[in-house]
């Protein structure tokens, strides 16, 4: 694995230059097995990095994208089938299994657009449940996740797709 080059900027998303470069570090030495304690696919997941007040920083949009697919060369990555250490709803067909969530229709209020949410939720189930996925979501990503308002259409109820964002993160975040 080679160290990755970001694009420099000095508006908009960016983390500084610093922190990522110790981060990436530490993933190439727990990639060439030549650090202890090594990193874990929860460690790329739940890293955070400072954003420059002043000053240039890296891509975060760039970052991201590394530490998504950094996951496939850690030691530890989930293996199709095997969920994550943690309380379980449901027994599947590969083994215990984070629950599905079941959201309430709204159509006279605000909610949320269905397809986005649940094309969202199924990355965020695949990912905990250590399913293949072509992007596996982040607790970033799941923090910063932001679904098109929808109003005198059918939506999912903001509030339970919101509390169910909250306990994504904590399945991502082990706390």
């Amino acid at each position: 694995m080679l160290k990755p080059e970001f694009t420099v900027r000095r508006i908009g998303d960016r983390y500084d230059r610093a922190e990522v470069d110790a981060f990436v570090e530490r993933i190439l030495a727990t990639v060439g097995r030549t650090s202890s304690p090594a990193l874990t696919t929860a460690d790329l997941r739940t890293v955070a990095f400072r954003t420059p007040l002043l000053g240039a920083g890296y891509s975060a949009e760039e970052v991201d994208d590394f530490l998504s697919a950094a996951e496939q060369w850690m030691p530890d990555r989930p293996v199709a089938g095997q969920a994550p250490a943690g309380p379980v709803a449901g027994q599947g067909p590969t083994g215990p299994q984070w629950p599905s969530p079941r959201f309430t229709p709204v159509r006279l209020r605000e909610g949320y657009d269905m397809m986005e949410v649940d094309e969202f939720v199924d990355r965020v189930l695949a990912t905990v449940n250590g399913q293949p996925v072509e992007r596996p979501v982040t607790a970033r990503e799941i923090r910063n996740a932001q679904f098109s308002p929808v109003r005198m259409r059918e939506g999912y109820d903001v509030a339970e797709v919101d509390m169910f964002l909250e306990r994504a993160e904590e399945w991502l975040t082990g706390r």
